[in-house]
């Protein structure tokens, strides 16, 4: 079994008692999305001298155009780093994002150009990290513009992304949401509980409906020392999405950490359930298996996570190596062989890859 204590990180994730916040005023969902996605004027003014929103030129050489103002070394220069998450005008003056502050900067700048741009973010990503003994699963979130019928992505983050889900459009107040949760993960990880409660308060608040800012809550109330509202967190999670596999596993974990072991065997066969529909836990589980040298085993998961998610090529990559060291060689080959086929396929799809130095 894989482990049972998720963070969702949207990277490149009860009630929330007062005393545990850092009081400041609250402002509307739509004073937030304002106040995070403000363009300063500077930049403002460095986008207009483009002269991007004249007529005749085509929408798609404008998202061209602003793209390489961003990340090239006469214009922005942006830089790709992990983490800190950083709004729009903290970006810019830092020149540093990731691919959610890149996608942010990108949709307000080519909405002053004229172009109609908008959010996107993947179900769930296979992006991952271990951080004191807690397993970081990342989202992904990229632009996205229609152009005569044709969708077209501007991914800054795209080749550090294993495998992925097709994205679906979100609002900016969601977008706006997976800030400050990524910033209440960052906080967690410095170990500031305060700033972190106070952050995931924010991403409650602009989309309550988001099962993993809900479990993300969860684990930021676990690790401050505040059990009755994780337990209301990772519930409220599951009430919004029943088999969200972090909800689930990080409740999982907390009451066999409490000694309740009836209610920990009771999700732990939702856990299951879910996970054994899950393409992603079952290349996790697959990993953990290939590390103990039980090949056949992760065989099976890879294989398991193919028939569910069947055109990622890390899965085939990750079974033709199982098939290697089980002496397999002939399947070894052509699964490898379909791996660079789908790898081949993915890398000429319609985008505009990444081009800043040190990303991915």
């Amino acid at each position: 079994m894989i482990r049972t204590l998720l963070i969702l990180l949207l990277a490149c994730s009860g009630s929330v008692h007062a005393q545990h916040v850092v009081h400041r005023a609250t402002p509307s969902p739509a004073a937030q999305v304002r106040m995070d996605t403000e363009v300063p004027d500077e930049l403002r003014h460095a986008v207009d001298a483009l002269e991007l929103d004249r007529s005749g030129i085509p929408r798609l050489d404008r998202v061209r155009r602003l793209f390489e103002f961003m990340v090239a070394e006469d214009g922005l220069a942006l830089r790709y780093q992990e983490h800190p998450t950083y709004g729009v005008a903290e970006s810019y003056a830092r020149r540093r994002v990731n691919c959610l502050s890149f996608t942010m900067m990108f949709i307000a700048l080519a909405r002053t150009a004229g172009v109609d741009a908008y959010a996107q973010a993947s179900e769930d990503a296979l992006a991952m990290r271990m951080t004191d003994n807690t397993l970081v699963r990342a989202n992904h979130v990229k632009a996205g513009i229609d152009i005569e019928g044709a969708q077209y992505t501007v991914d800054v983050g795209w080749r550090s992304v294993v495998v992925e889900r097709h994205p679906e459009r979100i609002s900016d107040i969601a977008l706006v949401a997976q800030l400050h949760n990524n910033n209440a993960v960052e906080r967690l990880a410095q170990g500031d509980h305060a700033q972190a409660t106070a952050e995931i308060a924010t991403a409650i608040a602009l989309d309550p409906a988001s099962a993993t800012i809900w479990s993300n809550a969860g684990v930021i109330h676990w690790r401050s020392g505040r059990h009755d509202p994780a337990e209301q967190a990772y519930l409220r999670a599951l009430e919004l999405e029943p088999d969200h596999i972090a909800a689930l596993g990080n409740l999982v974990g907390m009451y066999r950490a409490t000694g309740a072991t009836r209610q920990a065997d009771r999700y732990d066969a939702r856990l299951q359930r879910a996970q054994a529909s899950d393409p992603f836990s079952q290349f996790l589980m697959a990993q953990e298996f290939m590390a103990q040298g039980a090949y056949e085993v992760a065989a099976s998961h890879y294989r398991r996570a193919i028939r569910l998610l069947p055109n990622q090529p890390k899965f085939h990559y990750s079974l033709a190596d199982a098939y290697r060291k089980l002496g397999k060689d002939r399947a070894a080959r052509r699964t490898l062989d379909h791996a660079l086929s789908l790898e081949q396929r993915r890398y000429s799809q319609r985008s505009i890859p990444e081009a800043a130095p040190g990303a991915g």
